[in-house]
């Protein structure tokens, strides 16, 4: 399966809407921000894993500095809890890690 880093922006938001519920129109387009400055870093990362340029541990790694940019650019939004964003990352997130693995020869 192709890598597609549109559809996954897609399915990322998708994910994210899910866990945020009622306080999705609040963290929508700055979740929308985040995605778009972080798109490229995170299609490098599943290119790097899709094509053997590094392992999983290692794709583990870069994700997770990810979810740190994530988590700084959703500080500002204000929804009921700091664990309502932290849901929605995560989701978000599963959504890339499946992508990759989808991709996987």
């Amino acid at each position: 399966m192709a890598f597609d880093a549109d559809q996954l922006v897609k399915g990322m938001m998708g994910a994210a809407q899910t866990s945020f519920g009622e306080d999705w129109p609040k963290a929508k387009d700055a979740l929308a921000r985040v995605l778009a400055d972080e798109k490229e870093a995170l299609k490098d990362i599943a290119e790097a894993r899709i094509n053997g340029d590094i392992n999983a541990e290692d794709m583990e790694s870069q994700l997770a500095d990810e979810k740190l940019a994530f988590e700084a650019g959703m500080a500002m939004v204000q929804v009921r809890t700091k664990k309502t964003i932290e849901n929605a990352i995560n989701a978000a997130m599963a959504v890339l890690k499946g992508a990759i693995e989808a991709a996987l020869p």
